[in-house]
């Protein structure tokens, strides 16, 4: 019986990934492609890839012996469907996120996807979802001159003075008075 050899593509993936996003974006660029379609097709390929990236990882770990499969689970403090999740929210960070929606797209019960979030990451889930959010906000405020409520609303806040009280929370300042601090 021959061994199979296994030959590692994840470095490979990754490159191919970021040749393929670079060249989506310039093709955008140059077409002055309003929709941006060509780049959402290419983070639906970056998303596979990631899905294929998880499933090698995995597969690597069925091959390790019992005990070091089960020394390296404990210590690498990440389950795939927090992945997921991340995946999930960043890729969905322009609109309202549930926490029964990610529970229901990682295929675990809300109760415990929230119980995975507290655990793995030390937040609470919707704390982890404004944090995003308030961290694309701010680079918002850096680099463009879109009005706070613009930017509350292509976040999903239905209320900009709920966006506001949330962001002074997360960075101690209003939106306006960071956007102000940078001048």
């Amino acid at each position: 019986m021959e061994k199979q050899k296994v030959v590692n593509i994840q470095p490979l993936m990754n490159s191919q990934v970021e040749n393929q996003f670079t060249q989506q974006i310039q093709e955008d660029f140059n077409k002055k492609n309003p929709d941006h379609s060509a780049l959402l097709h290419s983070l639906e390929t970056v998303e596979v890839l990631d899905v294929l990236s998880d499933y090698y990882t995995a597969h690597e770990k069925q091959k390790q012996p019992k005990k070091e499969a089960t020394t390296s689970s404990k210590t690498s403090g990440e389950h795939k469907e927090i992945k997921q999740a991340i995946r999930y929210i960043k890729k969905n960070i322009h609109r309202s996120i549930t926490l029964e929606e990610v529970a229901n797209y990682v295929y675990l019960s809300p109760f415990y996807l929230s119980k995975l979030f507290k655990n793995e990451l030390n937040i609470n889930f919707i704390n982890y979802v404004n944090e995003q959010k308030m961290l694309y906000a701010k680079e918002q405020l850096e680099k463009s001159d879109w009005a706070v409520h613009t930017i509350a609303k292509n976040l999903g806040f239905s209320r900009a003075s709920y966006f506001c009280k949330v962001f002074k929370k997360e960075f101690d300042m209003t939106p306006k008075e960071y956007r102000d601090s940078l001048k």
